[in-house]
């Protein structure tokens, strides 16, 4: 029961990996799925765009150091997957402008 209980949450963070995937390249809904609220910038903020062109690029040798002192630690399993949630199964997959995504989040783990 549980194994079959682990292969759905696995399943729905795929999906859930995929759709965040579709919004980061500006990819939208297939036709008839409805359609999803524009979120409307509060006057002042910059957009996710717009932010991650002032982000400072951070390189793929500082990114894998980073995971690989992550996954020594004992985290494997966390950073696995949180390189799933975005969409890639290893970090050489992961485009150069999506690294710095990942890395901000990998600090938190």
């Amino acid at each position: 029961m549980n194994e079959a209980l682990m292969k759905m949450a696995e399943g729905y963070e795929m999906i859930a990996a995929g759709i965040r995937q579709m919004i980061s390249e500006g990819r939208s809904l297939p036709e008839g799925t409805g359609k999803v609220p524009e979120k409307k910038e509060a006057a002042g903020t910059v957009s996710p765009k717009e932010a991650a062109k002032d982000e400072p690029q951070i390189d793929r040798k500082t990114v894998r150091t980073f995971l690989t002192e992550k996954s020594r630690a004992g985290k494997t399993s966390e950073v696995k997957n949180l390189i799933t949630e975005f969409g890639y199964s290893k970090l050489s997959d992961v485009p150069d402008e999506k690294l710095g995504a990942l890395y901000q989040k990998a600090q938190a783990l």
